[in-house]
């Protein structure tokens, strides 16, 4: 079963770099370059946090954009193409075959915050800011939050259409982020139905904040290694969870 897992995501991932998805990165770059460039006349504390801001804020967003929108069509695509049914036809079962977009994607994205990554180092150095092992933490974490996005994907593509599925992953990863406030706000609204509502949605949604220290790294402080370690056990359970669901449905999805 591994060897069909990489096939499939060999394969995903050339058919990805094909799309020239990797001109996300050409704009990452522009737009890292370009803001360093803006804001050169600013002074020197605020110029190194707003660089070190939008990098990382751009890796998660342009990360975000290509999970989505690639992620959710994945599976219609193969379908629409007529390809699913003869890779299915060979000794590839369904489960190999999802995990296997499932691992293509991710190695598209982890190949993208390299670049990205590297870039936004680069940059640094033409910049204020000094190179700490603070960033490759933050970075570290985006990709965690990227995985598990793509595991939600997956999921929904899996259940409903790529449009329906690309609304609800973005819906995901804005309640994801917001989890902690839709909590605090059903507690305070004094309703019961709301507030079991409002703790409804804070459990059964990933609670992304989790992955997010852009605001500390922006600062100057450290993430601590308890930190990244409860993120990625985090990250790991909840996007094994995530996957299973999604293999398990798509066993029993009639394909067309």
């Amino acid at each position: 079963m591994l060897n069909h897992v990489s096939a499939v995501a060999l394969s995903t991932f050339r058919e990805t770099v094909r799309d020239r998805i990797f001109y996300l990165v050409a704009v990452f770059g522009f737009l890292l370059i370009g803001s360093s460039a803006i804001l050169s006349p600013l002074t020197i504390g605020a110029q190194d946090k707003i660089v070190t801001d939008v990098g990382l804020a751009g890796m998660t967003i342009f990360g975000l954009l290509v999970s989505v929108f690639v992620g959710s069509n994945m599976v219609r695509k193969e379908s629409d193409k007529r390809t699913i049914t003869t890779i299915l036809a060979k000794p590839v079962s369904r489960r190999a075959f999802l995990l296997g977009k499932f691992c293509g994607l991710n190695l598209t994205l982890l190949s993208m915050l390299a670049t990205m990554g590297t870039m936004f180092l680069v940059v640094l150095l033409f910049s204020p800011a000094d190179f700490s092992l603070r960033y490759l933490a933050a970075i570290y974490l985006i990709f965690l939050e990227l995985v598990l996005i793509t595991a939600a994907v997956v999921l929904f593509s899996t259940c409903v259409s790529p449009v329906l599925a690309a609304v609800l992953s973005l819906g995901t990863f804005v309640i994801g982020h917001l989890s902690e406030s839709i909590r605090h706000f059903g507690t305070m609204m004094g309703s019961a139905f709301q507030a079991r509502l409002a703790e409804v949605v804070y459990y059964l949604v990933p609670n992304l904040e989790v992955f997010n220290v852009r605001g500390a790294v922006v600062h100057g402080d450290t993430v601590s290694a308890e930190h990244i370690v409860l993120g990625t056990v985090y990250g790991i359970c909840y996007t094994a969870l995530l996957v299973i669901i999604a293999c398990a449905i798509f066993i029993r999805k009639e394909l067309r």
